[in-house]
């Protein structure tokens, strides 16, 4: 393809042999056709400067959407005499974010690598990548493209979003199994009074009682307080897509909901609840969340899931019916809560609203 310069050379070159045709002046026909020999050559030269260059990736393979991690995009010169120069590179990764970058010379038999920072804002599925090399050398003469994949797979976890519910709905920080979130030593429900033991801290110390308790000749009572909180040993989360007809489907709420049960599932698990995972999508098969591996497949399952059109509600209605009574149970959906809640089978269970949260895409940064 022409550049503007190279356009402006093939025009003058076209007149200047017109011109020394129509004058009989061999000077003007050898300064046209050596305009034209000159576009040959950078013809020739371009085609050598994008041939047998190819692109690769380094990257990691698993990584939770919108989350910051480091990229190398390595250009490999397999020639082995001629080198590449100013090879601009456009790479469409993952099928939603764009990187242009540039490499000014490689090597023959040599790479040149390039270091970029940056996230992918939804979650993704993808073995291969569009990437294509352009260049305009020698002269800025020709624009030549040469296209190609990149196999290299990149698995984008949902952005795990933890429920509101969570924290507001039976779920007490001062349980809390995580390191410095306990806000305090809260004093929990005062179950009675019993004697002081070593160990006991001062506050704790019931004055009134000690004051009677001395004055018998014994020693001091102090407040003996239940658990300021619990939570539960066992957890069934359920996700599913059914909603009364009329309901809007919207395809960005499936794509939060999925985030949130992200959320919710990484939160059970770092408070160390056993926890099983039942959804449509995955045919209601059950899937743990116990291990760090059954954690890491809950994960792939919540990357490659595709919305259920057809989940009525006798479809969730034996889901529910069959989980254990000493289960726990948390129920998120992509629909709103009025549009499914009243249909379900009359048992406790914790309803996660998908409209929380302010859902919008990000606009999309790729530092180098």
């Amino acid at each position: 393809m022409l550049t503007p310069r190279g356009a402006i050379l093939l025009g003058a070159s076209l007149a200047l042999i017109v011109l020394g045709l129509l004058r009989t002046d061999g000077i003007l026909i050898t300064l046209g056709a050596s305009g034209y020999i000159l576009l040959a050559g950078a013809w020739v030269l371009i085609r050598l400067n994008l041939k047998r260059l190819s692109l690769s990736l380094r990257a990691p393979t698993r990584i939770y959407a919108d989350h910051p991690f480091d990229l190398r995009v390595l250009l490999h010169n397999n020639r082995s005499l001629l080198d590449a120069f100013s090879i601009k590179i456009n790479l469409r990764l993952a099928e939603q974010v764009d990187i242009h970058t540039f490499a000014p010379w490689t090597a023959a038999r040599s790479i040149s690598e390039v270091r970029l920072r940056g996230s992918i804002p939804g979650r993704s599925s993808l073995l291969e990548h569009d990437y294509t090399l352009e260049t305009s050398m020698p002269l800025g003469l020709l624009h030549m493209k040469a296209s190609g994949m990149i196999t290299h797979e990149i698995l984008v976890f949902p952005r795990p979003l933890t429920p509101k519910e969570l924290s507001t709905r039976g779920a007490l920080h001062d349980a809390s199994l995580l390191p410095g979130t306990t806000p305090g030593q809260a004093p929990g429900e005062l179950r009675g009074i019993r004697p002081w033991q070593p160990g006991d801290p001062a506050k704790h110390i019931h004055w009134p009682a000690s004051a009677r308790s001395l004055s018998r000749g014994r020693g001091l009572r102090v407040r003996e307080n239940d658990p300021p909180g619990f939570y539960p040993r066992h957890c069934t989360v359920l996700f599913h897509s059914f909603g009364m007809s009329g309901q809007l489907i919207r395809a960005d709420r499936f794509e939060w909901a999925l985030s949130l049960a992200c959320g919710t599932l990484r939160y059970l698990r770092e408070h160390g609840i056993p926890t099983v995972f039942l959804a449509d999508f995955n045919e209601w098969q059950p899937l743990s969340v116990v291990s760090r591996s059954g954690f890491g497949n809950l994960l792939v399952s919540l990357t490659r899931a595709c919305r259920r059109n057809d989940t009525e509600a006798h479809d969730l209605a034996p889901v529910i019916e069959h989980v254990p009574e000493d289960h726990s149970l948390v129920i998120l959906s992509d629909m709103p809560t009025e549009a499914w809640a009243e249909n379900l089978p009359d048992r406790p269970a914790l309803l996660i609203d998908i409209r929380q949260h302010r859902y919008g895409a990000k606009k999309l940064q790729v530092h180098e």
